[in-house]
C-alpha cells in the first residue's frame, strides 16, 4: 500500500504502484528521504517474492558514495565537578560562640576571621602568664642594677688593693701588712659578690624565658578562640549560631560540631572514570574537550592527575582535570561530558555508519554496482567517528553503498539508486 495515498498519481495507485511527489513539492531532510525510500521499497514491492515492483521496475535504493574525509574517533565520559578542597572547620578549643562573621554563600580569604569563641579560662591563663613575664622582667631590672653597683664596688676595692700592694712592694714598712691584707680581703669579697649578682642575673633571664614561653602558649590557646579560614573559598554550610556551645574539634565525630564548611571552588576538580582499555592513552597533559550541558559551554582541557590504578570493582581509573573557575560559574556537583580523542585519520576512505550491518563477528555492506546489481561485501573497517566508519580495505572510492532499508535488498537484486548526501555536519558525540 502506498505510504502517501493523498499524494499519489491515481493511475499509479490503481496499479499498486506509487509515484513520489515532484521535486518542488516538499524539501525533505536526509532522514525523511531515507524513511520514504525504505517504505517505498517495502510497500511498493510485489508480494509474490519478486525483487521488482508490480510494474516490473527495479526497487529504489538510497545510496551514498565511498568518499575520502578526515575522521576523528572520540569517547565521551560522564563526569562531575568537585571542589578543589573542602573542609568542615572545627574549633581547636571548646567555648561559646561570641560572634560568627560569615554565612552561607560568603566568599572568604585565607586567614579571614570566621567566628570568635568566648573562653574565659583561656583569657585568665593568658593574663597570669603575662603577669609572670612582667615580674620576671622586673627581677632582671633589679638584678642588673645590683650588678652595676657590685661592679663599681668591686672595681674600687681591686684598685685599692693594687695600690697598697704596689706601695708595700716598693716601700716595705710604709703601709702595714695588716692593711694590705685587709684590702685584699675586701677586693676578694666584692669580686665574689659581683659573681653572685651575675649568677642571679642568669637565673632571672632563664625565668623570663620560661615565663615568655608560658605566655606564648597561653596566647596561642587564646588565639584558638578566633576561628579563621584555612584557605580561600566559599562558605557552603553553617553549623553554629551565636551563643552555641562548640566542643573541641579533637573529640569524637559524634560530639564534635563544626562551625562552618569552607569549599574552594577556584579551581575545581573534574573527576571521571577512564575505562581500563583506555588507560594506556591517559597521560599528564593529554588534551580533552569538556562540555557542560547546564551552561551550554564547551572548552578544552588537559589531564591533571590520575590514580595510576584501576578499580577492582568498576575496572576504571579515576582521572581528574583542573578547571579554572575565577567567576564561580561552575558549581561543585555540576555534570559534564569529557571527550577523549582516541584516533585521527586524514583523508581516509569512509562510509556512513548506516551502511554497515554488524553481527558482532563481522561487518557487511551492500554495494550497488554500475549495472544496478546489489553485491554484499565484508570490508575491513577501522576507527569510527560519530557518523562514519573508516574503510581499510574491501571498498573503493566512489563505489555506492546502500544506507537504508538493507533488509529490503538481497545480493544479485537489480535496483535503481537515489544518492543521498551525508555532507551535513555530524552531531556532536562519539562512542
Amino acid at each position: 500500500m502506498c505510504p502517501h495515498p493523498s499524494q499519489c498519481n491515481k493511475t499509479s495507485a490503481s496499479r499498486g504502484t506509487c509515484t513520489p511527489p515532484g521535486p518542488g513539492y516538499l524539501k525533505l531532510s536526509f532522514h525523511s528521504i531515507v524513511f520514504l525510500l525504505l517504505v517505498s521499497a517495502a510497500g511498493c514491492s510485489d508480494h509474490t517474492g519478486s525483487h521488482k515492483n508490480a510494474a516490473g521496475m527495479p526497487n529504489v535504493a538510497a545510496v551514498t558514495p565511498v568518499v575520502r574525509t578526515d575522521l576523528v574517533s572520540t569517547l565521551n565520559i560522564a563526569s562531575e565537578f568537585e571542589p578543589y578542597q573542602q573542609v568542615d572547620v572545627h574549633a581547636k578549643v571548646a567555648g561559646y560562640v561570641k560572634r560568627i562573621d560569615v554565612d552561607i554563600g560568603d566568599a572568604v580569604k585565607e586567614g579571614q576571621v570566621l567566628a570568635v569563641l568566648e573562653v574565659p579560662e583561656l583569657e585568665e591563663d593568658l593574663a597570669r602568664a603575662h603577669a609572670a613575664v612582667l615580674r620576671a622582667r622586673e627581677r632582671i631590672r633589679l638584678v642588673s642594677s645590683n650588678i652595676r653597683r657590685a661592679e663599681a664596688i668591686a672595681r674600687q676595692a681591686a684598685l685599692t688593693y693594687q695600690r697598697m700592694y704596689s706601695v708595700n712592694q716598693t716601700t716595705p714598712n710604709l703601709v702595714a701588712q695588716q692593711e694590705v691584707d685587709l684590702a685584699q680581703s675586701q677586693a676578694d669579697a666584692t669580686a665574689a659578690e659581683l659573681s653572685s649578682r651575675q649568677a642571679a642575673a642568669l637565673v632571672a633571664e632563664q625565668e623570663l624565658a620560661e615565663a615568655q614561653a608560658e605566655e606564648l602558649k597561653a596566647r596561642t590557646l587564646a588565639d584558638y578562640a578566633t576561628i579563621r579560614a584555612p584557605f580561600a573559598g566559599i562558605v557552603t554550610k553553617r553549623y553554629a549560631d551565636t551563643g552555641a556551645m562548640v566542643p573541641q574539634g579533637i573529640q569524637s565525630s559524634q560530639q564534635a560540631m563544626p562551625v562552618v564548611r569552607i569549599t574552594q571552588v577556584d579551581p575545581l576538580r573534574l573527576s571521571f572514570p577512564v575505562p581500563e582499555s583506555l588507560v594506556p592513552l591517559v597521560h599528564t597533559d593529554t588534551p580533552v574537550t569538556v562540555h557542560v550541558p547546564s551552561l551550554n559551554r564547551t572548552f578544552d582541557g588537559k589531564i591533571w592527575r590520575f590514580t595510576g590504578k584501576t578499580s577492582d570493582v568498576t575496572r576504571t581509573m579515576e582521572t581528574q582535570l583542573l578547571v579554572p573557575n575565577p567567576r564561580f560559574e561552575l558549581k561543585p556537583g555540576m555534570l559534564a561530558s569529557v571527550e577523549f580523542v582516541l584516533a585521527r585519520r586524514d583523508r581516509s576512505l569512509a562510509i556512513p555508519v548506516e551502511a554497515v550491518d554488524e553481527d558482532g563477528k563481522e561487518s557487511t555492506v551492500l554495494v550497488v554496482g554500475p549495472d544496478g546489481k546489489v553485491e554484499e561485501r565484508k570490508p575491513k573497517l577501522g576507527i569510527r567517528s560519530p557518523d562514519r566508519y573508516e574503510v581499510i580495505s574491501g571498498l573503493e572510492e566512489n563505489e555506492l553503498v546502500i544506507v537504508a532499508g538493507r533488509s529490503a535488498f538481497l545480493p544479485g537484486q537489480t535496483v535503481q539508486t537515489r544518492t543521498v548526501s551525508f555532507d551535513d555536519p555530524p552531531a556532536e558525540g562519539g562512542h
